[in-house]
């Protein structure tokens, strides 16, 4: 779903807007002087929006219609609430006018609207026709008003913007995405002077209102495991909130939710580290026999990275210990009677891919391509030692190994 402004050709929308005002010249009257919106829903307009802005900071809403077989799906709350967050802004208050009827009242109550006063006999001066709502005819127009957040509160904007920067880059998600999702989430609630500044471990962002009010804040964020699913998740609700669906406070709890989504089973990383050993391992020219037991070792491998992440151990220790891991197990496969012979550099080939910060050196890469080179560097570094940890615990059991068989190795 998408919501855009109509600058042109606002009469194409008539019949729709005769929807809610029975009466076109009555149309005619605010909708050059007013704002139109449509609501857009795979190719089609399902609802229309008209805003007439008014003196001293206020607004009217003069007409909101959905289409009959759209109605009850929510689109129309949708719209008023884009409507009320792009107006907050620049106005104080919103008015609503509607005949005295329970339905209609009763849903804008539920949008936040209060009662403000009574036209008597509007409609049945103004309208050539009466208009009945079940049975009823319609004779004073009855005024609601809602307070509207008039100055924009950017530290609460920027925060939410901030949060959401820190689960994608903790999460893998590149430096450009983090930027961009910031600066929508800044502009969809209208901060429009941002300034961003991203490394691979920490978030500057300084943003301003346009009018007074200026906030500037630091987040560090320390190096992780990737959550892909997550970084999925955070894309969609920054989408909804540049389309006008989420309001701020909804957006923190949804934020906080998805940060707290859990990874997958823990028997499913295990056959994932397993398949994924023994897969690339056969690629990467292993047999199939060693590719099995590179399948072994990938699963044992895990089961230790996650014992490891249970107890915060360091990130250094979890690769060193799991290159030790890995040979010892290779090295114990060649010792067994299997049918066929087995070589001991295929099955650490395969192993060794659970610990591969693959998707890391990707974004090192795509961010040095994209010319941010310091963060590009920092993940490449790490990446970089990552290698060097892996290295280290397969030489470290290979030379124990070849000091205590004498220097012989199989």
């Amino acid at each position: 779903m998408k919501i855009r402004q109509i600058t042109r050709n606002k009469d194409e929308y008539m019949n729709l807007l005769l929807m809610a005002d029975p009466q076109e010249d009555m149309i005619e009257r605010y909708l050059d002087k007013s704002d139109l919106y449509v609501l857009v829903n795979g190719g089609d307009v399902c609802t229309v929006c008209v805003v007439e802005p008014l003196k001293n900071r206020k607004c009217e809403l003069k007409n909101i219609a959905t289409r009959t077989e759209d109605r009850g799906k929510g689109y129309a709350k949708y719209m008023l609430r884009y409507i009320c967050e792009r107006y907050s802004a620049a106005c104080d208050v919103m008015y609503v006018g509607t005949g005295n009827y329970k339905e209609i009242i009763g849903f804008y109550e539920q949008c936040g609207f209060i009662h403000s006063h009574i036209v008597a006999n509007f409609f049945s001066e103004n309208y050539r026709e009466p208009i009945y709502e079940d049975g009823v005819r319609l004779t004073d127009m009855i005024y609601l008003k809602k307070q509207l957040d008039s100055s924009v509160d950017v530290k609460k904007v920027v925060d939410l913007a901030l949060e959401a920067g820190r689960i994608l880059l903790k999460n893998g998600a590149e430096i450009f995405r983090v930027d961009e999702t910031i600066t929508r989430i800044c502009n969809s609630f209208h901060v429009e002077y941002v300034d961003t500044f991203i490394l691979s471990h920490a978030i500057f962002v300084s943003a301003e209102n346009g009018v007074e009010e200026a906030y500037t804040k630091v987040k560090q964020i320390p190096l992780s495991a990737s959550h892909l699913g997550i970084v999925a998740e955070v894309n969609e609700l920054s989408r909804e909130i540049a389309g006008g669906f989420v309001s701020i406070e909804e957006a923190k709890e949804r934020l906080r939710r998805i940060d707290q989504m859990p990874a997958k089973r823990s028997y499913f990383q295990v056959l994932a580290a397993g398949m994924g050993s023994g897969s690339f391992g056969y690629l990467l020219g292993a047999t199939a026999l060693e590719s099995v037991i590179a399948f072994g070792i990938g699963c044992i491998l895990y089961m230790w990275v996650l014992t490891a992440k249970k107890y915060n151990i360091s990130k250094m220790l979890v690769n060193i210990i799991g290159g030790v891991i890995i040979t010892v197990l290779a090295l114990a496969a060649l010792h067994l009677p299997f049918a066929a012979p087995v070589k001991i550099d295929g099955m650490i080939i395969g192993g060794i891919m659970p610990l591969v910060p693959g998707l890391a050196f990707v974004n090192a890469i795509r961010d040095i391509a994209d010319s941010d080179f310091l963060s590009g560097t920092v993940r490449m570094i790490d990446a970089l030692l990552v290698f060097v940890y892996i290295a280290v615990g397969v030489g470290f059991a290979l030379s124990v190994y070849n000091n205590m068989g004498g220097g012989l190795m199989l």
